[in-house]
């Protein structure tokens, strides 16, 4: 979809299809704790930071054999001197960052999901802290600025900033839990962006970064305890862009674990209630599986949810 006239904020559908799903626990021999779960192919490559003699894992589905583990922390062209990040991109690229703070790699995989090293881009020198980075049309690097709750685009072959957009603070210092705050997906025409703390999802133009739709649920009326998130009201934490739905994590008024699926015209699809909270997680659309992870319930491996 892309930004079209119509109505600018619209009611969210009922879900027509809601459902609980059960985690299926797959035991790995490799000693890992997820940051990133990203899915490409039928592989799925995954960050760790903290063991330094292997950041980077890669396994293939659904079997989960490991047929990568590599990515040493240090100071040579190829070792990681921050850490891992992998940019999210619909693409059967994988770009990856982290072997400098300011530089990127765009890498191809292959039939059998090797990946071969293409090209390396540098970023611009920025004072930005990044999260949620999103890599559309192979040249654009779109990411949310937390910190000053902005979203920024970065042209990758100029190294120039095309664009941004600005939401409006609070006026208190606690930056985590600012009215505003929210996390982001993008594809090759869209920016959506989920709140955290407001049942409300908006939709903005790649082009233009002008807010083109906005998604209401029943109560957009934040309750935030400043200091205290578990009795914070979180409706969205985590969001996850597939080719044909999106995906969007949270918690609710019962505080349960609910990834809500939608289309990107903005119609509900789904929701699901899952018995355990994925931190990390990616989705396989065609398959209809969400692979997560979580060290509380299962540290031995993966989580795998049938839908």
């Amino acid at each position: 979809m892309a930004c079209t006239e119509q109505k600018l904020q619209q009611d969210m559908e009922p879900f027509p299809e809601e459902k609980l799903l059960y985690a299926e626990r797959i035991r790995v021999d490799e000693i890992i704790n997820p940051e990133q779960m990203v899915l490409k192919k039928q592989s799925i490559l995954v960050t760790d930071s903290r063991n330094h003699d292997a950041m980077l894992y890669q396994y293939s589905l659904p079997e989960f054999k490991c047929i990568y583990k590599g990515g040493v922390k240090g100071q040579a062209e190829d070792e990681f001197q921050v850490y891992p990040r992998i940019w999210r991109t619909l693409t059967d690229k994988v770009y990856i960052g982290g072997y400098t703070e300011f530089s990127l790699k765009s890498f191809r995989m292959d039939n059998t999901y090797h990946l071969s090293f293409e090209k390396k881009y540098e970023l611009p020198i920025s004072s930005d802290i990044p999260n949620d980075r999103h890599i559309v049309r192979d040249s654009l690097s779109i990411y949310n600025e937390t910190d000053k709750l902005a979203i920024k685009k970065i042209n990758l072959n100029t190294r120039q900033e095309a664009g941004q957009i600005l939401f409006e603070p609070d006026d208190h210092p606690e930056k985590y839990y600012y009215e505003n705050n929210g996390i982001m997906i993008a594809n090759d025409s869209l920016i959506i962006y989920a709140y955290v703390y407001k049942k409300q999802i908006d939709f903005y133009s790649v082009d233009s970064m002008k807010l083109c739709k906005r998604l209401v649920g029943d109560n957009i009326i934040p309750r935030i305890v400043i200091g205290d998130i578990e009795n914070s009201l979180v409706y969205y934490d985590e969001l996850v862009a597939g080719k044909r739905y999106f995906y969007a994590r949270g918690q609710g008024k019962k505080k349960e674990c609910i990834i809500e699926v939608f289309d990107y015209s903005g119609h509900s699809i789904a929701k699901y209630i899952l018995d355990i909270m994925p931190g990390a997680f990616d989705v396989d659309e065609e398959n209809r599986i969400i692979y997560g992870y979580n060290s509380e319930f299962f540290e031995d491996g993966f989580l795998k949810f049938t839908f």
